[in-house]
């Protein structure tokens, strides 16, 4: 559950762009800036510093319009090294995990449309929607530059369908990528004409490729992936929301024995119960510090019949209420 620490020199140097004064901004984001790695978490924190500075809802289609990013720089050239345009873009899918695991990303080709799709890492799922928002916009479009970088020239998708709600404005979408928009769809996806892909290609010098993709590989060798199994679980309990979804019924989802399921999941020292409780507690957490909802909205959300049954379960894993839990959460900002 990570994203390159390397996105934070973008994010510094976008607000460098920006504004006049960072000093302050650029310190707390060097502070964060350890690791190779950071957090889902950091990310969050990170996002929400540079959009109350910048006060920019747009902040992800901004980025990724105004500055290069060195995040991607690895894949960026990978893709620019590829044979063909459709190379470029397998070998994109391929070594995506190499920016962030938050977004899992697949191709779909049909035979006339070539579809990009991201799917959300369950821990990621669970993390603000203001900050989740930025980063498939980043994405998106970053999606969009590599085409017209690859090509030299200017196309645009045919369509974008985005799992989340429709945004108030969509002045700024419109005028980057200049196509149909659909929201609440049940999967995100960037979609081209499928015939772009068939007219592109490049004489490559053997072996520039591969001793690029060596590299890249023995980074990606490093990286620390959740279990399969844990993972699929975590899906299949947040497609469920807000019902709460048994053992037995998500076994069968997974196509194993409740028996077989809990005997695995003791092997990786957890257990349904603790990882279903980890995911209501990211979510209740998520949803107090986005102040949107009410506490008796969130105890819906999360399949509890009563508040009360809510504010017992979240004191009890935090030692707080969730009226002290936001407040402690509003000092720290």
């Amino acid at each position: 559950m990570y994203f390159s620490s390397t996105i934070l020199s973008d994010f510094i140097e976008y607000a460098k762009l920006k504004s006049s004064d960072t000093t302050d901004l650029a310190k707390q984001i060097n502070e964060l800036q350890q690791n190779k790695h950071i957090t889902y978490q950091t990310m969050v924190r990170t996002l929400n510093l540079l959009g109350k500075k910048l006060n920019d809802e747009n902040l992800g289609l901004h980025i990724g319009e105004q500055i290069s990013l060195k995040v991607t720089s690895y894949v960026d050239s990978i893709m620019q090294y590829s044979d063909t345009l459709d190379d470029a873009f397998e070998n994109a899918v391929e070594y995506s995990k190499l920016i962030s695991d938050a977004l899992n990303c697949s191709l779909h080709k049909s035979e006339a449309y070539y579809s990009v799709i991201f799917e959300e890492n369950p821990n990621w799922k669970v993390q603000q929607s203001h900050a989740k928002k930025q980063v498939l916009d980043l994405t998106l479009l970053s999606c969009l530059k590599s085409l017209v970088a690859y090509t030299n020239r200017n196309y645009y998708p045919v369509k974008i369908h985005f799992e989340n709600p429709k945004p108030k404005k969509l002045n700024e979408y419109y005028r980057l990528f200049n196509c149909s928009l659909y929201f609440n769809q049940s999967k995100t996806q960037i979609v081209f004409e499928k015939q772009i892909f068939n007219k592109y290609s490049k004489r490559i010098e053997p072996g520039l490729l591969e001793s690029l993709k060596q590299k890249v590989q023995s980074e990606m060798n490093n990286l620390t992936t959740e279990y399969k199994l844990i993972h699929e679980l975590k899906k299949c309990i947040l497609n469920n929301k807000p019902e709460r979804i048994l053992i037995e019924e998500a076994s069968k989802q997974l196509n194993v024995s409740k028996r077989t399921l809990q005997r695995k999941l003791k092997e990786l020292n957890t257990s349904f119960k603790e990882i279903e409780n980890d995911l209501k507690l990211r979510l209740a957490k998520t949803y107090l510090e986005e102040r949107q909802k009410s506490i008796d909205e969130i105890s819906y959300l999360l399949g509890f019949s009563e508040s009360s049954t809510f504010i017992r379960f979240f004191k009890s894993l935090t030692g707080r209420t969730p009226v002290k839990y936001i407040n402690s959460y509003e000092h720290a900002e």
